[in-house]
């Protein structure tokens, strides 16, 4: 094997590169899966070429553990950053600030979605006076604190303008001059919430949300159209429904409400809790799943890849349910333990997890399911069909991964080609430190990770893909779910895919279907054609456009192959698309 860093020199300039690239990964952390790949493969050949000794390798050994504690300060700080980022962003509030000479300096999202940020703040300041004090000669000299509502229509609810020196108990850097505050009225979303969390009824509400208008109980009376006696047989049931005991009580439980500060997608909440599912196996574990799609609709368990985002049932719903509907097909993700919401239950082998999804089977009363997996979900998938074939009608694998192929080169494939293929087989044990750190600073930096897979890539269906915007923003966001309860589950899955392939492929009895594009660089197109000889009831189809995210862009159709719906009805429908 050829020295891939230095086939030719002296030791000191083979290390001085590889210390040059250690810290090149500090500054760009996306880098490290490579780094390590490189540092293992260096010093195998080292070992096997004996050209090395215990001192040199101490040396690397140091660098590389300092290099990575370097890595994880700057993570550990933006991770930081993004927390507070993400609170202030949350709140249906909009914070502002402002140096000594009344330039902006930052403002939260609320505050630039309400156009505040745009507004020099010596408007802001003449927004913030009482009507009367206003005058449009001002030239924004007037630093009087005033957080009194305004009468503009935009400013209405209320902005502050409150220079630093009079803030209290909050230390904002010396370079601040002036803190406005906009604070609209949340009041009702808060009633909304005060209806679901006290049981009133939509007539309750409705006269709440009069009373809490107008302050008066005979106005909210004509108002509404009520007799005074009615307004006040109302007003008792609420009393008593909110525990409250006067008018004033009752207004307060609105106006000091935490929730008006925050900003609540209620319509997304409840439609994650239909889609979120729970089940307690036998041993008393958890096992998350997610469904979508008619109850009595056929059901097809989805085995994602590391990110989850190519069935997007968390974040995109709607974009399938018209299609299941149609379809009567049920899309049930099962979540592996110690990810999401699931129990970690430490497992040897990819067949240890059948028996939950048996159980899930059960569960849900169906005999037999579809398997459709995207990438390295397809490890789980054939493990479950030759482990339990009296459970699966078919299997559909898109882009399947396939561990006992060697490329060429793994310096041209896909980074998490190289955390499984390179460094889960040759250094596993490193999968525990590089994983969860790599799982936090994709999460930081998406579209870092994102642009080296673009940069790799030498497929425009794959890049359109990767390009999207809305990928950005849910890869982070699924992966903040999926090691919700740590990156243990993480950990083990990735270990398993690789090493944890116990099953015999061609106890295989559904058919299998492998999709598969032809200008994939994570699941080479030769790994899966070795793949598709060793299981007997397996038809390969191979598509020259497409990629490692074929499932991304082809969906519909693929859906329909789950459905039941032969390759050559859609061959028949979209020609360029056919299966078979």
């Amino acid at each position: 094997m050829d020295n891939p860093i230095s086939p030719a020199g002296t030791q000191s300039v083979e290390r001085d590169k590889l210390v040059h690239m250690l810290y090149e990964a500090v500054v760009d952390n996306s880098l490290w899966p490579e780094m390590v790949s490189e540092l293992i493969e260096h010093i195998e050949y080292k070992k096997a070429t004996q050209s090395t000794d215990r001192e040199y390798l101490t040396g690397l050994s140091e660098h590389f553990e300092r290099a990575f504690q370097l890595s994880e300060c700057i993570v550990n700080l933006q991770e930081q950053n993004a927390t507070l980022g993400g609170v202030l962003n949350s709140l249906s509030l909009g914070v502002m600030l402002y140096d000594h000479a009344d330039k902006l300096v930052y403002a939260n999202t609320f505050a630039s979605q309400h156009n505040l940020s745009h507004q020099p703040l010596k408007h802001l300041r003449e927004k913030a006076l009482p009507a009367e004090k206003r005058t449009p000669e001002k030239e924004g000299t007037n630093t009087e604190l005033s957080s009194l509502v305004a009468n503009d229509d935009v400013y209405r609810n209320g902005v502050a303008v409150i220079p630093a020196e009079q803030i209290k108990h909050m230390t904002l850097p010396k370079n601040i001059g002036t803190l406005v505050l906009y604070s609209p009225n949340k009041s009702d979303e808060v009633i909304n919430y005060v209806k679901r969390q006290y049981y009133l009824t939509q007539s309750e509400s409705q006269f709440l949300k009069t009373f809490y208008q107008l302050r008066n109980l005979k106005l909210a009376a004509n108002e509404r159209e009520l007799t005074y006696e009615s307004a006040r047989t109302y007003l008792k049931r609420i009393f008593l429904k909110t525990n409250t005991s006067d008018q004033a009580s009752l207004i307060s439980l609105i106006d000091t409400n935490p929730l008006s500060l925050i900003e609540i997608n209620q319509d997304n909440a409840d439609f994650q809790s239909e889609i979120r599912k729970i089940l307690t196996l036998e041993d008393g574990r958890q096992l998350e799943y997610f469904s979508l799609g008619p109850e009595n609709g056929h059901v097809a368990f989805h085995f994602d890849a590391l990110t989850g985002v190519a069935i997007d049932l968390l974040g995109n719903p709607s974009t399938y349910v018209q299609l299941l509907e149609e379809l009567n097909l049920r899309i049930v993700t099962p979540c592996r333990p110690g990810t999401f919401r699931s129990s970690f239950k430490a497992f040897e082998r990819l067949t240890d997890w059948n028996e939950d999804l048996v159980a899930l089977c059960e569960h849900l009363g169906v005999g037999k399911v579809s398997l459709l997996s995207q990438a390295f979900g397809s490890c789980s998938a054939l493990a479950f069909a030759a482990g339990r074939p009296e459970f699966v009608k078919q299997a559909i694998l898109c882009a399947p991964y396939y561990p006992n192929f060697e490329p060429g080169n793994w310096r041209v494939m896909d980074l998490f080609y190289i955390i499984a293929n390179v460094i889960g087989k040759r250094a596993p044990k490193l999968l525990e430190v590089v994983i969860p750190f790599l799982m936090r600073s994709v999460m930081q930096n998406p579209k870092k990770y994102l642009d080296r897979h673009i940069a790799k890539s030498y497929c425009p269906a794959d890049i359109d893909v990767l390009s999207s915007p809305i990928l950005q923003s849910r890869i982070p966001a699924m992966l903040g779910e999926r090691t919700a309860l740590g990156t243990q589950g993480l950990v083990q899955e990735n270990y398993l895919n690789t090493h944890g392939w116990d099953f015999d492929l061609s106890a295989i009895r559904c058919p299998v279907k492998l999709l598969q594009g032809a200008k994939d660089n994570l699941s080479s197109p030769d790994a899966t054609k070795e793949l598709a000889e060793l299981i007997p009831t397996a038809q390969l189809t191979l598509f020259d456009t497409l990629g490692q995210y074929l499932l991304f862009s082809e969906w519909p159709w693929i859906l329909e192959l789950c459905a039941g719906i032969t390759p050559k009805d859609i061959e028949q429908k979209n020609p360029l698309k056919a299966t078979g």
